[in-house]
């Protein structure tokens, strides 16, 4: 069976420039494709990708209900959305946006707080993590440039907490458990009951860290992300290809364990 990639982004081609413009400034890194649905079909099917999960993040409560009405436009066959919230808008929107993805069967909620500007602890998205509990696996991203008086709302250590506080809520930890934040996320995500994406951590962590990284955390709870626009799906796959790993754990971690977490979901 070909990968399944759980860490996809693509974008409206009327703003599509734009939102790679930003992704670069913010990151200082490359953005290697221009953000399209079409551009990244094409890579997907040229890496055997058999299922994509993709997601956007509202960055305002306003914006909440168009990127749901766009995740749930672009589903198809080989694209499965994931909705978004955003802890700060009100509660009948919450609970409006919660029915209309749970109808459609959508059945995982994408957030973003360095971008929704909300600490990934605060009270509200605590209260919003718990209304997912029964229903939805939460994607996360966690971690970002470690620099000192850098307001980050995405730290291992916030994830861990709220790990601590709702034990019932099914996460994944995008970037293993924290971009630019590894050797934190290794003191308090590594072994938790969470899973990990790959994605943006090739380009950054040396392999051999990496592959005890993943060890360590167990690779049943390792999932394959490209994080498309910023690589594609072939790059990842073949990178990880050359790591050392297993075939068994190449298998679990680029099909099996995605594979097991989209059927929990019902997909």
């Amino acid at each position: 069976m070909g990968p399944i990639d759980f860490h996809v982004h693509f974008f409206p081609e009327t703003i599509a420039a734009k939102v790679v413009e930003f992704l670069a400034g913010h990151y200082g890194i490359p953005v290697n494709y221009r953000g399209l649905k079409e551009e990244y079909l094409e890579l997907a099917h040229m890496a055997n990708v058999q299922t994509a999960v993709f997601s956007t993040a509202a960055t305002r409560p306003d914006q909440v209900t168009a990127a749901n009405d766009w995740a749930l436009v672009n589903r198809s066959r080989e694209l499965v959305p994931f909705g978004t919230l955003h802890p700060f808008s009100e509660e009948k929107n919450i609970e409006t946006e919660l029915a209309r993805l749970r109808a459609a069967g959508v059945k995982g909620i994408k957030l973003h707080p360095d971008f929704q500007y909300f600490d990934l602890d605060d009270d509200r998205a605590l209260a919003l993590y718990e209304r997912l509990i029964p229903d939805f696996l939460l994607l996360l991203h966690v971690g970002d440039d470690d620099i000192p008086g850098k307001v980050n709302y995405a730290t291992p250590e916030k994830l861990a907490r709220v790990l601590d506080i709702l034990p019932g809520l099914k996460v994944i930890a995008a970037h293993m458990g924290g971009y630019r934040m590894w050797d934190r996320s290794m003191n308090t995500l590594v072994g938790r009951d969470v899973f990990f994406d790959t994605s943006s951590c090739l380009d950054f962590l040396p392999d051999q860290t990496f592959v005890r990284m993943a060890r360590e955390h167990g690779i049943a709870k390792i999932i394959l992300g490209s994080d498309f626009p910023f690589r594609g799906p072939g790059w990842e796959v073949a990178r990880l290809q050359g790591l050392g790993f297993t075939d068994d754990e190449l298998e679990a971690v680029l099909y099996g364990n995605g594979a097991r977490l989209l059927a929990r979901m019902g997909v």
